[in-house]
This record gives structure tokens, C-alpha cells and sequence, in this order.
């Protein structure tokens, strides 16, 4: 990948693109390099080869990076689900709780309202039996 960006940095930075077609013992009225057409075309599929290999290492590393995610989103997707359930549960055990106490509660005033109704009938019923005497 390196190897591309460097290939495209320099021929953006070229300064003439010019080309042109030279038979073998003509001289050229400029320096530079010189290939052969076997020489261009193994260049171009080599950048082309270079750029399928970037493209398939990207979609590799894309893959890679979407698997990874979704491992962690169903992580936390299950972990979020326990943590309903268990809260679910949790109110579950508190509600039978609370309806334990209303029913000890009940009894707790019976008794209480029983005890006074029977305290205030025992109190009248010692005044009223001191009275008679």
C-alpha cells in the first residue's frame, strides 16, 4: 500500500506527463527514462495488482472490524437482556414481599384494634362493677 501512494505522490508531482514513441536507435530530445512496452505493461499490472491487493485488505480489515463489533454488541445486547430479567425478578420478589407485609400488617392492627376494643370493655366493665357496689 505503501508502495502505491508512493507511485501516486510521484506522478502527481511530475512535472511533464509527455510521452512519446521512440524506435530503437533514434535519439530523444529529453532525459528520462526510457521502458519498453513489456516494462510499462508489467508496471501497470503490477499497480494494479497492488491496488486489487489494498482494496482486498481493506474489505478484509472492514470485515474483521464489523465482526468484532457485532461480537460486542450481542455481548452487550445479552448482557442487557440478564440484567432485565433479573431486575424483573428482583421486583417480582419484592412485590410478594410487600403483599407478606400487608397481610402482617392487617393482622398487626386486628390485634392492636382487638387489644384496645378489649382493654376499653375491660376498663368499662371494672368501673361499672366498682360502681355497683
Amino acid at each position: 500500500m505503501l508502495n502505491v501512494f508512493l507511485l501516486l505522490i510521484s506522478l502527481s508531482n511530475a512535472e511533464d506527463l509527455s510521452y512519446s514513441f521512440v524506435k530503437a536507435g533514434e535519439k530523444v530530445p529529453f532525459s528520462g527514462v526510457i521502458m519498453t512496452n513489456e516494462a510499462l505493461a508489467k508496471m501497470i499490472a503490477t499497480h494494479e495488482s497492488q491496488i486489487k491487493t489494498c482494496e482486498l485488505e481493506s474489505e478484509t480489515q472492514l470485515k474483521l472490524q464489523k465482526n468484532e463489533l457485532d461480537t460486542t454488541y450481542q455481548l452487550y445486547e445479552a448482557r442487557c437482556e440478564n440484567e432485565k430479567l433479573m431486575y424483573k425478578e428482583m421486583i417480582e420478589i419484592r412485590d410478594d414481599e410487600l403483599k407478606k407485609d400487608r397481610v402482617k400488617d392487617v393482622i398487626q392492627r386486628a390485634a392492636f384494634f382487638g387489644g384496645f376494643a378489649l382493654g376499653a370493655a375491660t376498663s368499662v366493665g371494672i368501673v361499672y362493677s366498682l360502681n355497683q357496689n
